[in-house]
């Protein structure tokens, strides 16, 4: 028995050394590089720097979410403006080829038998 709480104190105290020993303080901690962040460009197109104009003007987004150039909040992701602009290209596509056809309706009549025959040629 007194062999075994000899054996426990000899092993608690060894861990406690190799702990002690291999321990890093906080100046230690804070002195290693760390890993590189991954970085993606966001592309956004800014109301601000964008203005009145007809073309939008792409932009990126900085760290804070904000736009790089001008620092503006108010911004729309570029992604979504391109689904929103296919879509309304072919609406317009639409458009332009219902407005190409005049906009006539032409009648659609079935044809009877009467019709038929009268077109027959007697021998």
């Amino acid at each position: 028995m007194l062999t075994i709480i000899a054996a426990t104190a000899i092993s608690l105290v060894l861990t406690w050394l190799v702990v002690l020993l291999t321990r890093k303080t906080d100046h230690e901690r804070t002195d290693e590089t760390h890993g590189a962040l991954l970085m993606v460009g966001v592309q956004i197109i800014c109301g601000n720097c964008s203005g009145e104009g007809e073309s939008a003007v792409r932009t990126y987004m900085d760290r804070n979410g904000n736009c790089a150039q001008c620092g503006g909040h108010s911004y729309l992701l570029a992604s979504s403006l391109a689904l929103n602009s296919t879509a309304l290209r072919a609406a317009r596509l639409v458009q332009a080829y219902s407005a190409a056809s005049n906009g006539r309706v032409l009648p659609f009549e079935a044809r009877t038998r009467a019709s038929r025959s009268e077109n027959k040629i007697a021998v």
